[in-house]
């Protein structure tokens, strides 16, 4: 099939680039609309983003983000040439290691307190006069949804729907009721990229927005494509707490940690069953036996999330 936003961006390239030559590959796509390609020329590589259609992609607002996060020492790929109309933007190659190929596979304390570090960084950006959208009651809810819409069976009794919607509720208020802080909003293991020099690159970032400060935590700590083991996780977890200084009890600041790890995972069964029903997007479904491995340890360890127990068994 001929594809005419590779000719488009191919000559909207050729005229940055002048008379110099240069050579596209595929270097990524996502569960979006966008795509990204690697652009050699002489001896640079650059990355072309391709955010089609433009109306359904917050270019404008990965701009922005990026320029703030460099502004703040946070290493976000550089603007080099930006085309908001077709939804074009040339890009810093921070390179093609993720931090979970880093991992691969193995557990690496050093690289998770280098993230936990950055992330205490992104949350000290001070959001009082940024333009951004608060993670508030409508969308947490709205999120949460998505279990019901995709993921969980269509013949669930109003018993466990009114069950459901309390949790629900539940969630959304042990989100609201803790710090608001910036939250990147996908801050996993493979949207960090490792760089020399032990620096860590961040993408992704275009959906931010003002919530909890224990979003981000559980992106990293509760990772859909990479598991701690427990003693792993309460390690991080004691050394974000202590490098934060958070001011609550530890045994609250993890509650309010595992819910919100419970609510976004909700989204994610969701979002992931969604992607393969709706946008022929299948290889997600290989990550939605540790997503649900997540849920249900939170359900089971918790006496008020017992319903929501009982229906996850129903998957």
């Amino acid at each position: 099939m001929h594809d005419e936003r590779l000719d488009k961006l191919g000559n909207w390239l050729e005229n940055f680039f002048g008379h110099q030559n240069f050579a596209l590959t595929s270097a990524s796509d996502d569960a979006s609309f966008r795509r990204y390609f690697r652009v050699q020329s002489q001896q640079e590589t650059f990355i072309a983003m391709d955010a089609a259609p433009p109306s359904k992609e917050n270019t404008g607002s990965f701009i922005k983000i990026a320029k703030l996060f460099n502004r703040h020492n946070i290493h976000a790929p550089k603007i080099i040439s930006i085309d908001l109309k077709q939804g074009f933007l040339l890009l810093e190659d921070l390179g093609s290691t993720t931090f979970l190929q880093t991992l691969n596979g193995n557990f690496n304390l050093d690289l998770y307190k280098i993230a936990i570090n950055e992330l205490i960084k992104i949350q000290a950006i001070n959001t009082q006069n940024l333009v951004l959208k608060k993670y508030d009651k409508q969308l947490l809810n709205t999120e949460m949804q998505l279990l019901t819409d995709w993921y969980l069976p269509k013949t669930l009794s109003n018993t466990h729907l009114q069950n459901l919607q309390a949790i629900f509720r539940l969630l959304s208020d042990n989100a609201l009721n803790s710090k608001q802080v910036f939250v990147h909003r996908d801050y996993h293991c493979r949207n960090l990229m490792t760089l020399k020099d032990n620096d860590l690159g961040v993408i992704d970032f275009q959906d931010a927005l003002i919530g909890s400060n224990t979003y981000d935590l559980c992106s990293l700590l509760k990772d859909a494509y990479f598991e701690l083991q427990p003693l792993e996780l309460q390690m991080l977890l004691q050394y974000y707490y202590d490098q934060a200084n958070i001011d609550t009890e530890f045994s609250q600041f993890e509650k309010q940690f595992e819910l919100m790890g419970l609510q976004r995972h909700l989204k994610i069964l969701g979002i992931f069953k969604r992607l393969s029903i709706r946008d022929n997007k299948h290889r997600y479904l290989n990550d939605l036996p540790l997503v649900k491995k997540y849920a249900q340890q939170t359900a089971n360890k918790y006496p008020e999330l017992a319903a929501l127990k009982e229906v996850l068994c129903l998957v």
